[in-house]
């Protein structure tokens, strides 16, 4: 479909679901949809499809309440609590303040997501499938917003692959760290959430998933390393491993793969991680910013 194209979902007229395409390789806004007043089950069906369509989908001018949030989110599947529970939104340990804000000398959310190439839990067995983020807080500046998030298309940076890449990387797996990411962001100077305890670092062991994944409900496949928490290809010496790690890094940031969202306020983003990889702009230095972030627990990657 067009980018310029939009298509209607379900055709009951009260009910009808509208998608309009944002970018050429992924992102549509889906219109017709109040979450907080609930949605029937196939409208919920028109979201979810649009979803695996688009890979990110915005829905704008919500106004939920966590427990608006946390109600539509269970519809995806289940719920993730992130082991970093001390930025849970309060008295809802299912979401996750992002946020820079600090009050009482203590910062609310986390301030430093997203600030390199990744897709959400990677580093787990069971990486998210979904993440849903709600916009309450934007920053502005010179009467437009700041602070966007970049998403990028990985099934299409696979498929755009030369067909000997493709079979070099068949079978091939990555390692996921979270402490390697951690540690790449002390070193990049924006690390700038609580150190993990012990009892976090051993609930986050190192694992491996393939360097090319399959998504478990539209069977593209996805190139699955990220900047931010693939730390080497299993089985290479370290510096072909860094090479190759780099290079395919450098094919996904491809401007062709890429859509780039700007935020308003009511924006409810939902993006599937298995296609698609973010990025948070950091251009907003102490402008107060605050979103509620919930994970849906996905498959092993396959």
């Amino acid at each position: 479909m067009h980018a310029a194209e939009a298509s209607v979902l379900e055709a009951p007229a009260a009910t009808a679901v509208t998608v309009i395409p944002l970018g050429a390789a992924l992102g549509a806004e889906v219109k017709g949809v109040d979450v907080a007043d609930g949605i029937g089950e196939a409208q919920f069906q028109a979201v979810r499809d649009a979803l695996h369509r688009h890979a990110v989908i915005v829905l704008r001018n919500q106004h939920l309440s966590p427990a608006d949030q946390i109600a539509f989110s269970k519809r995806l599947g289940p719920m993730r609590i992130s082991f970093y529970n001390r930025y849970a939104v309060p008295d809802h340990p299912e979401l996750t303040v992002v946020s820079n804000i600090v009050e009482d000398g203590r910062a609310i959310g986390i301030a430093d997501a997203g600030m390199l190439w990744h897709t959400d839990a990677s580093y787990l067995r069971q990486p998210d499938m979904y993440t849903l983020l709600y916009s309450l807080e934007i920053p502005h500046e010179g009467g437009k917003a700041i602070g966007d998030t970049m998403f990028v298309n990985a099934a299409a940076a696979y498929e755009a692959l030369p067909d000997a890449d493709k079979r070099a990387l068949e079978g091939v797996r990555a390692v996921h760290s979270f402490t390697h990411h951690l540690e790449k962001k002390r070193l990049l100077g924006n690390l700038k959430r609580a150190p993990l305890t012990e009892a976090q670092k051993k609930e986050t062991p190192d694992v491996d998933h393939p360097v090319v994944r399959t998504h478990p409900v539209t069977g593209r496949k996805c190139l699955f390393v990220t900047e931010g928490h693939t730390a080497s290809i299993v089985g290479l010496p370290e510096d072909e491993s860094a090479a190759l790690l780099e290079r395919l890094w450098a094919h996904l940031k491809n401007p062709a793969f890429i859509y780039r969202h700007n935020w308003r306020v009511g924006d409810l983003v939902v993006w599937d991680n298995c296609t698609a990889h973010h990025l948070a702009v950091f251009d907003y230095g102490d402008r107060r910013r605050r979103l509620y972030r919930a994970g849906i627990a996905g498959e092993v990657p396959v």
